[in-house]
């Protein structure tokens, strides 16, 4: 079955059908604000966006801080200029999917997104989805992270410039400059961080634990994104373009302090491009994308024998990664309330890397369909389904359903249930690392159950919404990589994962005059053990997987008054598991540990000036054993916008 030619058919189609269209008129965006109204459009609980607020506090932060501190996703990090992963649910870095724009941005070899290299200043939206609501695309069987830029027309120039400094000599520089002209808009943000990361810490794999001063951690990264958008009588062409260079070195792990005869850094790069072209009839629209994505990664490391100077270890891996997305995207309004979506996608990924016997390519083709409506009063049902081939060979169908209903008797009051069948195939390094590569690896495949229940209140100038739900996740033929007798690892699909759940979700919000105070926080309690015949056999049956906490939550408490505002965020993280087995070596629980952050600050006309203290209470902690973390540290900004 030719399914390529079939996106070039239903797009043709489209195109040609918009000539009968009926004209519309494109109205520049307006915001609009009202007093709180219990009858609102009733929105199943399987995503959230972030608030802008939130977004604007931490916008010279990397997105692995603003996940840490506002949202309930797990992120597991070796300090700040390493590597940082997300755990949604439970699961691992590899079942979080992260898309910019619609587009994946999981790397094909690796599988996964480290978070500390996108900048939360380069994003309008950042939103979460979860359960069905990770539909529409595989791979997201924990959940999944959209980063989207918008459209923007009729406000004139823009000039934003914002910079940072702080503990450890870390410089960080922002600026957007731009215009949005009435039919013809440009923007072009540009950014430079860097650090030399040189905090002291406790080294708690030395006798006596004494204070150390860490090296070989300084890093720098860079980036620009030109934008421009075009509207036409009905329609709206976008494009874009990320790209960006992380220059990092590697400082070493506790235990290898003393070794100074060592070389260990990251130099990746990637430039990532789209096209869009969006129309818009009387009834629904058509959305046609093209993306090119280019990304390298370098590792290297060297350690050299202190006597003789004779290289011990030498690694200098290289990967080259080439991945073309091209997306059709249908919406049309049917009868009354029900909507049609559809999506035809093919992503055509190759990879070339010194650790694979040759050059690797893989083709992903997806259809999927969407009917979402009311099926009668104070409820809302959304049915979807998808199939998907790899490399011509089908993998299935996965079908989802979410069902919401509004009680009638309090609006506020709604209740979500979901069903959820997705699958991720194996990373190209599961497949083809040598040695160790497995290319008889089957796909992973998930299910979920969800229930959640939310509660909204709202007198006079004080709003409240609260959220609460638990959900139940299995996962089949879960990838693990195992030790063998030949001294290499090998993946296998030795796994049978159960994860379950509570999420509980607030915001709060009181307005009167010139104050405003707002409240949002998270907690989350996870149990994800692995059921397989293997754990049963070696007795991990029933324990929590390494590196997920069974607790974690956030706080982030925010005040205004005229032109000041004190912001406070707590995190908490809990114990966690680094081995399975009690007789490995330094094998132990990391203790739980909670943070405290403040800023404060001042609007000044167009400056606004900030001071944000980090680690408070100068807590001594750990997230992956033996990397050390910075104690108290110091940041100012000033942001001038025009």
């Amino acid at each position: 079955m030719r399914i390529k030619p079939l996106l070039l058919a239903l797009s043709a189609s489209m195109m040609l059908l918009q000539l009968h269209a009926q004209d519309t008129i494109m109205l520049h965006s307006v915001d609009v604000t009202a007093e709180h109204n219990d009858i609102e459009v009733l929105k199943p609980l399987v995503a959230k966006k972030l608030d802008t607020l939130v977004l604007q506090s931490k916008s010279t932060s990397s997105l692995s801080d603003l996940l840490i501190q506002h949202s309930p996703v797990f992120i597991k990090t070796y300090g700040p200029g390493g590597t940082s992963t997300a755990s949604f649910r439970g699961t691992t870095a590899s079942h979080t999917l992260v898309l910019w724009n619609g587009f994946q941005l999981n790397a094909p070899n690796l599988g996964q997104v480290d978070f500390s290299t996108i900048p939360v200043f380069l994003a309008d939206d950042i939103g979460l989805n979860w359960g069905s609501g990770t539909s529409d695309n595989s791979g997201g069987l924990g959940g999944s992270v959209n980063i989207d830029n918008k459209s923007r027309f009729g406000d004139g120039l823009l000039l934003d410039l914002k910079q940072t400094f702080g503990s450890f000599n870390t410089w960080g520089s922002f600026v957007t400059v731009g215009n949005y002209g009435k039919r013809f808009s440009f923007r072009v943000k540009a950014y430079r961080n860097s650090s030399d990361n040189d905090f002291e810490y406790v080294n708690h794999a030395q006798f006596g634990h004494p204070k150390m001063t860490q090296r070989n951690a300084d890093f720098v990264d860079y980036g620009v994104m030109p934008e421009i958008s075009i509207m036409l009588k009905n329609s709206v062409i976008s494009l874009s373009s990320w790209d960006q260079w992380n220059h990092r070195n590697l400082p070493p792990i506790m235990t290898n302090v003393g070794n100074i005869n060592s070389e260990e850094w990251t130099k990746d790069n990637f430039s990532r491009n789209f096209v869009s072209f969006k129309t818009f009839w009387a009834t629904g629209s058509l959305q046609l994308k093209s993306a090119a994505f280019v990304e390298n990664q370098r590792y290297f490391l060297e350690t050299r024998n202190p006597v003789t100077d004779d290289v011990v270890t030498y690694i200098n891996s290289e990967n080259k990664a080439l991945v073309l997305h091209q997306i059709a995207n249908v919406e049309q309004q049917l009868y009354k309330s029900w909507t049609l979506k559809a999506k035809l996608q093919w992503d055509d990924e190759r990879v070339r890397s010194n650790n694979y016997e040759g050059a690797k390519r893989r083709d992903v083709v997806s259809a999927y369909a969407a009917v979402n409506g009311e099926p009668f009063p104070c409820a809302n049902l959304n049915l979807t389904a998808r199939y998907d081939w790899t490399d011509g060979h089908p993998m299935g169908l996965f079908p989802t359903a979410t069902f919401s209903y509004q009680m009638p008797f309090y609006k506020p009051l709604s209740l979500t249930l979901g069903y959820s069948h997705n699958y991720r195939n194996p990373s190209l390094n599961d497949l083809y690392w040598y040695p160790g590569g497995n290319p008889d690896l089957l796909p992973e495949d998930g299910r979920t159950l969800d229930l959640a229940v939310k509660c909204g209140f709202q007198k006079g100038p004080f709003k409240l919404d609260l959220r609460t739900g638990g959900y139940l996740s299995n996962v089949k033929n879960w990838i693990q990589w195992m030790p063998t007798s030949y001294r290499y690892w090998v993946p296998e699909n030795v796994s049978k994962v159960f994860a379950r759940g509570i999420e509980n979700h607030i915001d709060a919000a009181f307005v009167k005059e010139n104050w405003k105070v707002t409240l949002s926080g998270n907690y989350v309690f996870t149990v994800t053990t692995d059921e397989s015949e293997k754990a049963f056999a070696q007795g991990t049956n029933g324990k929590q997987l390494i590196y997920i906490p069974r607790h974690h939550a956030n706080c982030f408490l925010n005040t205004q008054w005229k032109t000041w505002n004190l912001s406070y965020t707590v995190e908490i993280t809990g114990r966690r598991s680094t081995s399975y087995s009690e007789e490995q070596f330094f094998a132990y629980d990391l203790p739980s540990y909670v943070l405290h952050h403040i800023a404060i600050g001042k609007q000044i006309k167009k400056f606004r000036l900030e001071l944000r203290c980090n680690n408070l209470t100068d807590k001594d902690y750990q997230n992956v054993i033996w990397r050390a973390m910075p104690g108290r540290s110091f940041e100012v900004m000033v942001n001038y916008k025009y």
